[in-house]
């Protein structure tokens, strides 16, 4: 009799994406200085960075051992794009379809953000009146900017699956090419 093993990228991506899910609605409810406070972007990578590593933990640990790195790669990539993607729609159809108020407080805290970031570097007054004019133009929760964001996300996500693959990563012996001399 064989038992069906679980999928650890779904399982872990899942709970990863409704996991991030529930901590940006905390931060939200929050208020604006919380949802762009430093915790709000430690928790979007450290979050599923723990949930990948336990996916691919759970992966190597049904098959007896061993994780080819390109099968971690995988399944923690995988697990970050849940998440991000999750997060994603879920700020998308928050600040343009129930909340504008508060995408309207995002955007203040957003420029006034940038204007101090501008006058600590050193930028004229004529710099920064014209830089915080283009930033109004824009509008960050766009479903072009949100998908631009997601797509960044995704090449961080990326950067950090490699790290984690090759740290978590073990061949199996058997499955490798005998060398002849």
């Amino acid at each position: 009799m064989e038992t069906k093993q679980s999928n650890p990228l779904l399982q872990f991506g899942l709970l990863s994406a409704l996991i991030g899910v529930i901590a940006y609605i905390g931060l939200y409810l929050g208020g604006v200085k919380i949802l762009m406070s430093p915790l709000a972007f430690v928790t979007s990578y450290v979050l599923p960075i723990i949930f990948a590593v336990m996916a691919c933990i759970a992966a190597k640990k049904q098959n007896h051992g061993f994780l080819e790195f390109g099968k971690a790669l995988k399944i923690s990539f995988g697990v970050f794009v849940l998440t991000a993607l999750a997060v994603s729609v879920l700020s998308y159809i928050l600040f343009n379809f129930i909340d504008l108020e508060f995408k309207q407080a995002m955007v203040e805290e957003s420029l006034n953000m940038s204007e101090k970031m501008l006058k600590k570097f050193g930028a004229s007054q004529d710099q920064i009146e014209k830089a915080m004019d283009e930033a109004r133009k824009k509008d960050s929760f766009s479903i072009g900017n949100m998908l631009l964001g997601f797509a960044f996300s995704c090449f961080i996500y990326f950067l950090f699956s490699l790290i984690i693959a090759a740290i978590v990563k073990k061949k199996n012996p058997e499955n490798e090419m005998p060398q002849t001399l």
